[in-house]
């Protein structure tokens, strides 16, 4: 696996659930200007209840010293980290599998993309398909 050195665009996010859990395609657009330098970006889904409060992130971290994806359980304040070996760069995009992980979507109302860029939004409200 190669990993992306520079942040791009988030367009769309495809997620598809199934039997061993999530795998979720964020599609690319443009990369990003290169100054500031970007320490660290993420692309990821939130899942908000009713309210609009947040029930859950999936997301992937990109630094030059660490490529992790993870889930943030907002209720519970827990999370799951998963290494390098679930997250494929394609170029202008990159899949991420999320094993034995689920939507909960009984709770769940809203479904949207972000990116953020050294902690920054850079990306938000990014429209989410999901795919069975």
């Amino acid at each position: 696996m190669t990993t992306p050195t520079r942040p791009r665009e988030l367009v769309n996010v495809l997620v598809d659930v199934d039997a061993n859990g999530i795998v979720a395609t964020f599609d690319l657009g443009d990369p990003f200007p290169a100054e500031p330098v970007a320490e660290w970006f993420t692309y990821g889904i939130a899942l908000g209840d009713d309210r609009g409060a947040l029930v859950k992130h999936f997301a992937v971290r990109f630094s030059p010293t660490q490529t992790a994806a993870f889930i943030f359980d907002f209720a519970s304040s827990t999370q799951a980290n998963y290494d390098a070996s679930h997250v494929d760069d394609k170029g202008t995009s990159v899949v991420v599998r999320f094993p034995d992980s689920s939507l909960g979507t009984d709770a769940v109302e809203s479904i949207t993309g972000f990116g953020t860029v050294n902690g920054e939004d850079v990306s938000v409200d990014v429209p989410v398909q999901l795919l069975n």
